[in-house]
């Protein structure tokens, strides 16, 4: 009987090991499963968190090459270089390429400067704003004051010339 009971014992201690190796297999799949979906949508914010992070040298390089197409794209709008007419859509639209250029070249150099500005933005929240009039009547006096010193050194150029100008002659 002690036998039969042993017997019995390790069956149903075998089954319950079986049971729980199953339901370990179904926990293991499930988790696979969590994993993967998770994966997946950090695959997607990973790109976003690439493009997010502050990259230095990669900004101020884009920044530089920006900066050297706002030029070139000025430098066609104005006449001063010039793109032969025989070569393929640029040379029969200089002027509408050298705006397009401008354009995205500008957009070249805001996305490179946002990172330099971007820890800013959370300490304008932090500045206690003077009330609107009081405001505009301050920033009224800075525009006098500018637009004051700006006719002195324009009177100051003209008197230099003019002094210039006699004692050459």
């Amino acid at each position: 009987m002690k036998m039969e009971e042993n017997k019995e014992l390790e069956v149903t201690e075998s089954v319950v090991e079986e049971k729980e190796s199953t339901k370990d297999k179904v926990e293991k799949k499930l988790q696979k499963q969590i994993q993967k979906s998770r994966e997946k949508r950090e695959g997607r914010s990973r790109i976003l968190e690439y493009l997010s992070t502050e990259h230095k040298w990669e900004n101020y390089l884009f920044l530089v090459i920006s900066i050297v197409t706002l030029v070139l794209g000025a430098l066609i709008l104005t006449g001063a270089l010039a793109v032969k007419d025989t070569f393929p859509v640029i040379g029969e639209h200089p002027k509408v390429f050298a705006w397009v250029l401008i354009v995205i070249s500008a957009l070249g150099v805001l996305y490179a400067c946002y990172p330099f500005f971007k820890p800013a933005f959370p300490e304008f929240k932090k500045i206690s704003w003077l009330p609107g009039r009081k405001f505009l009547g301050n920033s009224l006096r800075v525009f006098i004051f500018l637009t004051i010193f700006a006719l002195l050194f324009l009177l100051y150029d003209a008197f230099i010339t003019q002094l210039l100008a006699n004692i050459i002659k």
